[in-house]
């Protein structure tokens, strides 16, 4: 019983992430610079307390792009975990888990870049497909990781 409330649990907050991911892509293109540079801007400011404000712009500008891409890759290694948790308890096996996963991630992020494309100042870009795509491959094979983890530790005998 405990695991079919775990199962509802895991599809609830897998649709609540899809939705995150929709809200993300739903932004304007400056809407969604200016948060992602509000935020490296946050953290420069606490890293660099001694640099001035121009410093840290220069800063921001260089870090924004590759902070973009990772971020774009860090939301599908959660989705990936989601979806590895929801087959793991329908088909015990990890090789399908991976499998269903990287395509309804690669599904989801070819959805999403092309949602984008009806966005204010938005573009679909196949290159973040890939990007998302490598960030929920790197999920599958730390969700692998954890379950064999956790199964060798089931198998232990005290």
């Amino acid at each position: 019983m405990k695991s079919k409330y775990l199962f509802i649990l895991t599809i609830l907050f897998t649709i609540l992430w899809m939705g995150v991911i929709f809200s993300f892509s739903n932004a304007s293109s400056d809407e969604s610079n200016d948060s992602s540079m509000g935020v490296i801007r946050y953290v420069v400011k606490k890293i660099y307390r001694d640099k001035d404000d121009s410093e840290i712009e220069k800063i921001v500008i260089k870090v924004n792009k590759p902070f973009r891409k990772l971020a774009h890759a860090s939301v599908y290694f959660v989705l990936a975990n989601f979806i590895c948790s929801i087959v793991i308890v329908i088909k015990d096996k990890i090789k399908m888990c991976i499998i269903i996963s990287l395509i309804v991630c690669f599904l989801f992020a070819c959805t999403d870049e092309w949602h984008q494309t009806f966005i204010n100042q938005r573009t679909g870009q196949f290159s973040d497909v890939l990007i998302d795509t490598l960030g929920a491959l790197v999920g599958c094979f730390v969700f692998n990781m954890i379950i064999k983890k956790i199964r060798k530790s089931k198998n232990r005998v005290i």
